[in-house]
């Protein structure tokens, strides 16, 4: 399957591309911390870390990706502004990116997208245009606008600055922890396992690589299986991050190479994971961003005495949400 990808697409991203971004990207983020819970350690039985990207600046990861991206582009092209479509964390990725590189962007986001994450989003200096709630709605809008105003689109994750601007949450993992056995890391789109794959691979060469998903929204869980990507009908899932149709065709190309099993939790499980995060841990979780250590909370894959290192991708949660969770 690599091969047949690689006749149609140029080579995929490289440690060295992930290390370029870094150097972008680093003066702007925050270096989040490592997280760690003795009733965690004890519950799964083996040595778990968390990366908690939740304490970024956004609230979340997409930060990374969005300013790579839009950093990397010419003067010429940032004149003309951008256009993004998400259902929230890249939305303010994007507006946030823009806003410190002194340029317009304009967002297309779904009516159901939760309200803390829109308000957001216009609150970095963001127009935002709504539209129906399937990923394919958002992306035809965009198109749409990009294709009236002449702006750059900034992808969601199908996009090789995207990938490796998300990969330097690797980077960071990597200068703290020496030893690391398995890496748990949740997939939407699929830039944020493209981009670590690629790094956890180069720095930790025996690790074990796994994406979760919700079972609900478990097109990537599916392609793995079939070696080719399975589009689902929009996905019904409490974790919004993961609504996507498909993973992207950039991203999928380095899972077939770099992750070794993609694995799904119930939305139970993910809230369940929420409540611990913030009850033990004080940590807010949002729901994509509790479907990696929930995997590990619940021992998914029955380890025993592994470090463990799982993502925590972001902490944009509705109040109302967490009221109910509570």
């Amino acid at each position: 399957m690599a091969s047949d990808f690689s006749t149609f697409f140029p080579p995929m991203i490289s440690y060295s591309d992930i290390e370029e971004a870094y150097r972008r990207v680093s003066p702007v983020v925050h270096k989040t911390p490592l997280l760690t819970s003795r009733t965690l350690n004890a519950r799964s039985g083996n040595e778990i870390t968390l990366k908690g990207e939740n304490f970024q600046r956004i609230g979340a990861f997409k930060i990374r990706g969005a300013y790579n991206k839009i950093a990397s582009l010419s003067r010429e092209e940032q004149s003309r502004g951008v256009v993004a479509h998400s259902s929230g964390n890249h939305a303010q990725g994007v507006a946030l990116a823009a806003k410190l590189l002194g340029l317009q962007a304009t967002v297309v986001m779904p009516k159901g997208a939760p309200p803390i994450k829109v308000a957001a989003t216009e609150a970095y200096g963001a127009g935002v245009v709504f539209c129906e709630n399937s990923s394919d709605d958002r992306e035809r809008v965009a198109k749409q606008l990009e294709a009236k105003h002449g702006y750059i689109p900034v992808p969601p994750f199908d996009d090789d600055k995207i990938i490796a601007g998300q990969g330097t949450v690797m980077l960071e993992i990597a200068r703290e922890m020496k030893e690391l056995d398995y890496l748990f890391v949740p997939i939407g789109g699929g830039g944020l396992i493209g981009g670590t794959a690629v790094a956890a691979k180069h720095l930790f060469p025996k690790i074990t690589v796994i994406g979760v998903e919700t079972e609900a929204a478990n097109d990537c869980y599916q392609s793995f299986r079939k070696k080719e990507i399975v589009r689902i009908d929009p996905p019904s899932t409490i974790a919004d991050g993961m609504r996507t149709q498909a993973v992207g065709t950039r991203n999928f190309e380095i899972i077939l190479k770099y992750v070794d099993d993609v694995i799904t939790v119930t939305d139970e499980q993910v809230i369940e994971m929420m409540r611990f995060l913030l009850q033990r841990m004080k940590v807010v979780a949002e729901p994509t961003g509790a479907v990696a250590p929930a995997a590990v909370f619940h021992n998914v894959l029955r380890l025993s005495g592994k470090k463990v290192c799982a993502i925590v991708s972001g902490g944009n949660v509705d109040p109302s949400l967490l009221k109910k969770i509570l």
